[in-house]
Formats: C-alpha cells, sequence, structure tokens
C-alpha cells in the first residue's frame, strides 16, 4: 500500500525538523505557563502587599482569571476597589479557567511527546512508520489550534466588555459629572483580558506557523499514501503491490498449456475439430519444382542438375516403427496446355557448360 521510499523527502524532513523543534519549545512553555496558573489558583504564588499603580494591572490579572478565593488584607489594599470589576462578567471565572488550564497541561505534554516522536520517527525508508508519527503529531496539534482560537475569542469577549463598561465612566470634571479613580481598573481588567488572548493565540505568528506546518504536513502524508511508486505507463502499469513477484502470473515452465478454444452459438459455424497434436507432412514433389522453376537454381551445387541427386543421403531404417513413404525416383510428369498459336514454346532448359558446371550468364 504504501511506497518503499518517500519521494522529495528532503522537504518533508525540512518541515519535519521545524514542526518538532518548534512543538518542543512551545509545549515546554506552555507546561509551565499552566502549572504557574494552577499554582496562582491555590494562592501558591506570591502576589505583592502594597497596591500601587505599578502593581494594579498585575492584582487584576490574578484576580480576575487565576486568583481565586485567595485574597489580601483590606488594609493592605489600601483603596483597591474591587467590587467595580464584578460589574463585568467575564465569560470564564477562575475556576473554570483551572479547568481549561489543565486539560491544556495534559495536551502539552502529549504535544512534547508527538513533537520528539515526530523527530525520530520519520524516515525515507519507511513510509508507514512515518505516517503513523504524523498523523499523531498532527491531532495533537489540530485540538491545540482549535483550543486557542476558542479561549482567543473567549478573552477577546472579555476585552470588549470592560472596554464598553469603562466608557461610561469620566476621566475629567468638564462634563460636570464625578470623577471614580478607582474606575482605572476596569483599563486594568482590559488590559488583563486582551493579554490573555494575545498568549493564548501564542503571539499570532506562532499560530500561524503552527496551522501552516499542520496543512503542509498533512498535504504530504495524503500524498505518501495515494503514491505507489510507479509510473503509470503502457510498459509499467501502476499496481497495488511494489512487489512484482507478488502480483504476476507464475510461470509454470514444466506444465502442459491447454489450449481452450472459444465455442459460438451461432449455428451456421461450423467450428474445425483441432487438435492439440498435429501431423505436418512435407509435399516433397513441390519442392523439386520449386528449385527448378526458381531463378537462382544455377547458382547451387552440381546435384540440382539431377533429380535424383535428392537420392544421395541412404534410406532410413526399415526397422523404424514407423513405416516409410515410397517415392519414386522419376519425378512424375505432368501436363501443361499452353496456348501456341502465333507464340513458340518456350524453352526453360538451362544452357551447357563447357566445363560442365553452369555459371550465370553474368560470366
Amino acid at each position: 500500500m504504501y511506497p518503499p521510499s518517500i519521494k522529495n523527502f528532503p522537504s518533508l524532513k525540512t518541515a519535519v525538523v521545524w514542526a518538532s523543534v518548534l512543538g518542543v519549545l512551545q509545549s515546554i512553555i506552555w507546561i509551565g505557563l499552566t502549572i504557574t496558573a494552577i499554582c496562582a489558583y491555590n494562592c501558591v504564588l506570591y502576589i505583592t502587599d502594597d497596591f500601587n499603580f505599578g502593581t494594579m494591572i498585575k492584582t487584576v490579572f490574578f484576580d480576575l482569571y487565576f486568583k481565586g478565593s485567595c485574597k489580601m488584607s483590606t488594609a493592605d489594599y489600601q483603596n483597591y476597589d474591587y467590587g467595580i470589576l464584578k460589574t463585568v462578567e467575564t465569560v470564564f471565572d477562575p475556576s473554570q479557567v483551572l479547568i481549561w488550564d489543565c486539560f491544556y497541561l495534559g495536551l502539552s505534554v502529549c504535544w512534547l511527546i508527538v513533537s520528539i516522536v515526530l523527530l525520530l520517527c520519520v524516515r525515507k525508508d519507511n513510509a508507514k512508520l512515518s505516517l503513523i508519527a504524523i498523523a499523531h503529531w498532527a491531532f495533537f496539534v489540530a485540538v491545540i489550534c482549535c483550543m486557542d482560537v476558542a479561549s482567543g475569542v473567549i478573552f477577546g469577549i472579555d476585552y470588549g466588555r470592560f472596554q464598553a463598561t469603562a466608557l461610561t465612566y469620566n476621566a475629567n470634571t468638564i462634563n460636570a459629572e464625578p470623577v471614580l479613580p478607582m474606575a482605572s481598573t476596569l483599563m486594568a481588567g482590559g488590559v488583563a483580558a486582551i493579554s490573555m488572548m494575545i498568549i493564548s493565540f501564542k503571539g499570532f505568528i506562532l499560530w500561524f506557523i503552527n496551522v501552516g506546518l499542520l496543512i503542509y504536513l498533512s498535504m504530504r502524508a495524503t500524498r505518501i499514501v495515494t503514491d505507489k511508486d510507479s509510473e503509470d505507463t503502457l510498459f509499467n502499469p501502476r499496481k497495488d503491490s511494489n512487489d512484482i513477484l507478488t502480483t504476476r502470473t507464475p510461470i509454470r515452465a514444466y506444465e502442459e498449456e491447454k489450449v481452450e478454444f472459444q465455442a459460438y452459438n451461432n449455428a451456421g459455424y461450423m467450428p474445425d475439430n483441432r487438435s492439440s497434436a498435429e501431423t505436418i507432412e512435407v509435399n516433397e514433389q513441390a519442392i523439386v519444382r520449386a528449385a527448378h522453376m526458381s531463378l537462382d537454381a544455377n547458382l547451387m551445387d552440381r546435384r540440382f542438375r539431377d533429380i535424383n541427386a535428392f537420392q544421395q543421403y541412404p534410406a532410413p531404417n526399415p526397422q523404424d516403427s514407423r513405416p516409410l513413404r515410397q517415392t519414386s525416383l522419376v519425378p512424375r510428369q505432368e501436363t501443361v496446355v499452353v496456348a501456341t498459336s502465333g507464340f513458340p514454346m518456350p524453352d526453360y532448359t538451362p544452357q551447357p557448360s563447357p566445363s560442365g558446371i553452369l555459371r550465370h550468364p553474368q560470366y
């Protein structure tokens, strides 16, 4: 089913190396990020004891998606009002983000394994093993790319909600309305949401590279499956198997070949009664006449001047099982009727030679 060696293997090997190296690096990074998110949910990571504009985005970032039920004391928050962030409903709460991170951690570990297997198992002379490695890598990368799109869309929705809510608050008193300083936390929430969206898409560039490698390797795997490693020509037709010894009919050199004749249903056709064993009879008289009538008979040996010279070889053994055919030494005389009115009788007698040997007229 598969060809013995993969065609255009150098280009496939280059794509495999890129996919494997990038897969190993990205999977290690995402394993670290997901473990960090799980630790942040369980309050293992230290955030800060001082709340200022430098630590606002980090504090809002953890409160929205990772911190969960872990809270600092009220005195440490100073003027930080977490209630304004609750006015915006996010698609994922911290507990749902935790479930998503656990599932993504498992996919990242599988991504690391299949990337290493892809680099080690793709060989030019082993198409079946190469296809298995490419198929497993493509499956996990396709699932990861789909999850990236889904999480990117979710965090993009959160960013839109924070942006819409922040537009309802004033930043100055020109409009004669009160200014709420803590509304800046809504801007921090928008920054956290768009940061999560960029991280989900792996900076967009890596996501497009992964999708491109996925499409290319899938196309090459499809060509390997459909390739029979033969040219479909008149003298070398395409076969399902590459081993010609398994597809050709066996040679039976020492068996008798049975001749089958086609049967006709036409009543007007009378088939011959053929036999596999046929005897051939030679008309010796016709050979003798043909020798005399040939234009090159005068170039032959002296024995052709006498018909009886054909009998110079000894007769067959009379003890032979086959009966001998009795042939007359005198050639049979034939009567030829020629219209001679106005034309003389042609003379086919060869010209005598002084030396007794017939020669061609050109000599």
